[in-house]
């Protein structure tokens, strides 16, 4: 990087060049969310009408198979990948967040100068209020997946509180400037418990108990299959995430502002499969995910532009 990159006037220059880089704007909301350890299969299986209105899932696959690589790929830039030919969803077609715009013949909608520590600390230098809770403790400091937010928390798995405070925090301080929203919502990781849920005894969460996933064998067992119980929890929490949804989504709207939103999962579980229970192990279950890409308080974004570009040559 050059002297003058990392200079006030340096970084200034390269926050122009960039911005001429991207087919988005500058005054358009993002919301991030991701529902822990959310099975695609589950979010197919859940009832979700809330989200449906707007988008329908995609089947996609995650970039890591636990919580820290994951989140730390979303946020360089790096959504769960889809094999499909849209943009957002798969990147070769365009992608949403990217650092740095060299060899890319399609715009991303929001291009950071190269060197950027990650999107939030880019939408954070643009000045968006970059604003965040999440369940898991992977987000606890020091860790990194706080880089960037000028106001996070880490709450435990309460989704519904979650909200609130969210909802607060941008009524507070976005009022006047565009934000960068991020949830990251446990209730659909082991245990799968949500608010309401009957307490006391719990037979089919003690299946997932840390104890137990932390000692498995990690060998494959042929004859097993999947533990239907153990499915039917992570569904009814994925339908409780739906109706969370609701207040959420409600708050951009009244925003008014365009909003870009993404929902999706950092990385499946295995659920009996083949033996295998958990997640940080890679399996199909572990990397497949819903991934859903939508607009409010304005009409989809515009297809991308594509420019030409010479390819080498297939090899024979």
């Amino acid at each position: 990087m050059s002297r003058l990159s990392t200079s006030i006037i340096g970084r200034t220059w390269d926050e122009w060049r960039h911005r001429r880089l991207q087919s988005g704007g500058d005054a358009e909301d993002f919301l991030l969310v991701t529902w822990d350890s959310c099975r695609h299969d589950t979010f197919e299986r859940a009832r979700t009408p809330v989200l449906d209105r707007h988008a329908a899932a995609r089947r996609a696959w995650a970039m890591a198979t636990y919580t820290l690589p994951a989140h730390q790929a979303m946020f360089n830039g790096f959504l769960p990948h889809v094999f499909e030919p849209l943009p957002f969803y798969n990147r070769y077609v365009q992608q949403l967040w990217r650092i740095s715009h060299r060899n890319v013949a399609v715009k991303p909608l929001v291009t950071f100068p190269e060197g950027t520590v990650n999107i939030v600390n880019g939408f954070r230098r643009r000045g968006y209020a970059t604003l965040g809770v999440a369940a898991m403790d992977w987000f606890k400091k020091p860790s990194p997946l706080q880089d960037g937010f000028e106001w996070f928390r880490v709450t435990g798995t309460r989704a519904r509180m979650q909200v609130d405070m969210l909802c607060e925090q941008i009524a507070r301080r976005a009022r006047r400037r565009p934000c960068f929203v991020f949830a990251n919502f446990g209730e659909t990781h082991s245990p799968f418990r949500h608010e309401g849920m009957a307490s006391g005894a719990d037979p089919q969460g003690e299946r997932m108990s840390l104890g137990r996933l932390f000692n498995a064998s990690g060998l494959h067992d042929a004859s097993a299959t999947i533990d239907t119980d153990l499915w039917a929890r992570q569904v009814a929490c994925a339908e409780f995430l739906d109706a969370q949804m609701a207040d959420l989504l409600r708050c951009f709207v009244a925003r008014g502002r365009p909003t870009t939103v993404v929902v999706t999962a950092d990385h499946g579980e295995c659920l009996g499969e083949q033996g295998l229970y958990g997640h940080a192990i890679h399996h199909e279950k572990v990397l497949e995910v819903p991934l859903l890409i939508f607009r409010l308080n304005a009409p989809p974004h515009a297809a991308p532009e594509t420019r030409q570009r010479s390819l080498p040559p297939r090899a024979a």
